[in-house]
């Protein structure tokens, strides 16, 4: 599936809106959040190429329990130096009569933006649905390999009596073998249930025996003690990350789904508010120091996915960037 636009000329603004309205459609969004998706898209798809001379924008079906999508213009442009003048009616540094990222604002459910001066800006809405799940806020998003319409990687959460479990998968390679590979190790874990990761992953590699084969961790996450505990089989990085920049690599052991694969070892931490957990794919670079990482302080937890793939994604595989922490009571 599409994941990301690479938009450097202007009949990308038009397949951008079909992608984006296809997957509000799919999800589920009503005609009024769908036309208005539209709209953003094509303001954003616009932006890119009148202010930043292009960029990519990646659309994804958030990993929540109601209907949600979000949207990401990521860009190396000029960047945005007053960010609230911008956001203003009429103001335009380009040819157009401005209200561009006025309206984006106004038309979506959530609405973010951060820019720096000679670096570049990122832009993330969302629309439907709560972001959070049992008292998790979730945010990710895939890119697929460079020309690619099949992504090899995949994200899914679910809700299990109020523990949420996140896996990260990719399928070996690229392209639509890889995707096929990732779709199986999905809908294998789809029919499993337990609370313990390491057995589950272990039980979902004696399903894809024989298969081509995939990479996967698994988070479990119980918001009502923040209880984090992770499994994983292959080269998924898993990170959590606490105020101050303090980081934990979590472990998981070598091998892939479908293979002769011993069962993994389990990582347990205890979560709190400020907290982050990351998950990514080897598509993005490794991340060793709180230098590789954005400002995790207010943002969203799809933010910072964003953030992550156009700072750290290599651009020669694809991509994913699963991003969580416990929510406030009042977002829960």
């Amino acid at each position: 599936m599409r994941h990301v636009v690479e938009v450097s000329e202007p009949s990308a603004v038009a397949e951008a809106r079909r992608l984006g309205r296809n997957l509000a459609e799919n999800v589920g969004l009503d005609a009024t959040r769908t036309a208005a998706l539209a709209i953003v898209v094509t303001e954003m798809a616009t932006n890119l190429l009148r202010h930043a001379k292009g960029g990519q924008l990646m659309l994804l079906a958030q990993p929540v329990a109601g209907p949600r999508v979000a949207l990401a213009a990521i860009d190396r442009g000029p960047g945005i130096p007053d960010i609230e003048q911008a956001l203003s009616d009429g103001f335009s540094t380009g040819s157009s009569a401005g209200g561009g990222l006025g309206a984006m604002k106004r038309l979506a459910d959530s609405f973010e933006i951060q820019s720096t001066p000679s670096q570049g800006t990122v832009t993330v809405c969302g629309f439907g649905e709560s972001p959070v799940l049992a008292g998790v806020e979730i945010g990710g998003f895939l890119t697929n390999y460079p020309g690619d319409r099949a992504c090899g990687d995949a994200l899914h959460a679910r809700n299990v009596g109020g523990r949420v479990d996140l896996i990260s998968i990719d399928g070996l390679g690229h392209g639509a073998r890889a995707e096929v590979a990732a779709t199986e190790a999905l809908d294998g874990f789809a029919a499993l249930r337990g609370d313990d990761p390491a057995r589950l992953l272990a039980e979902l590699s004696a399903r894809l025996s024989g298969s081509r084969g995939s990479v996967a961790a698994l988070a479990q996450i119980e918001a009502a003690d923040g209880r984090l505990s992770l499994a994983g089989i292959g080269n998924i990085s898993a990170l959590l990350v606490r105020p101050g920049g303090r980081m934990r690599r979590l472990i998981s052991r070598e091998g892939r789904l479908g293979g002769a694969v011993r069962t993994p070892p389990i990582e347990t931490e205890t979560m709190t508010l400020g907290d982050v957990l990351i998950l990514h794919s080897d598509g993005l670079s490794t991340l060793r120091s709180p230098a590789d990482l954005p400002e995790l302080a207010g943002m969203s937890c799809a933010m910072i996915a964003a953030q992550l793939i156009r700072d750290r994604a290599k651009g020669r595989d694809d991509c994913c960037a699963l991003v969580a922490r416990l929510a406030p009571e009042e977002a829960a």
